[in-house]
């Protein structure tokens, strides 16, 4: 019953994670119409349209190539929406390999996004290697402190967890899975995992079939 509910209360934190981060962005000088109607059809489910208005500024590099990065990360957000991972993860690198705007760099938020989606994957050593290079990004993401420590609680890295929750509790992220987590295991020390992280992410990969939920920019 608890694993139940704990496993519902992380479903609902990768959620409200993404609520929390889901406001458009607007830069003096950039068409940003595009993206933020692209998000706008992303909510409305809209998925050719939503791929139509982030794919514009791909089409116009004259015009438009410091926006590449958060086009790319517009797409990657449609196909995290359309539960369609491998394709979610490539567009969010290729955020990355792009992101050149000089006031509004995506390449944390794609990490972010990144290590969700391994995380509800399962891939808890993946996860914490994308949420580690989105700290190298911006070490004062709570959000990004909080899922590493979720992960590192699934690996049975405790220690490090506890850290990760109380970095994230400082930065103003109000979430407790990580340390009703880390009671239960006190609790009932027998049951410290449901399976090892290494079985989880073999097991995984054999039957990944692309999920997630929606982020946009900061």
């Amino acid at each position: 019953m608890f694993l139940r509910k704990y496993r519902i209360t992380v479903a609902l934190l990768i959620l409200l994670c993404a609520l929390f981060i889901a406001k458009s962005v607007f830069g003096i000088g950039d068409n940003w119409y595009h993206y933020q109607q692209g998000m706008k059809l992303i909510e409305a489910r809209d998925w050719q349209q939503a791929y139509n208005n982030f794919t514009y500024y791909l089409n116009q590099p004259e015009m438009h190539q410091r926006m590449f990065g958060i086009a790319y990360y517009g797409r990657g957000l449609l196909f995290q929406a359309m539960e369609q991972y491998d394709k979610a993860i490539t567009e969010f690198n290729l955020a990355i390999e792009n992101d050149i705007h000089p006031e509004y760099p995506v390449s944390g938020n794609a990490y972010v996004n990144i290590g969700n989606i391994y995380f509800k994957k399962k891939a808890y050593k993946d996860a914490i290697t994308a949420y580690t290079k989105a700290l190298e990004k911006n070490p004062n993401d709570g959000l990004a402190h909080y899922f590493l420590g979720l992960s590192l609680l699934r690996t049975g890295e405790y220690d490090k967890a506890k850290e990760e929750a109380e970095t994230a509790k400082k930065l103003g992220v109000p979430f407790t899975a990580i340390t009703d987590g880390l009671n239960k295991v006190k609790d009932n020390p027998s049951k410290e995992q449901d399976i090892p992280a290494d079985k989880e992410n073999s097991e995984t990969k054999k039957k990944a079939t692309n999920n997630s939920k929606a982020k946009k920019i900061n």
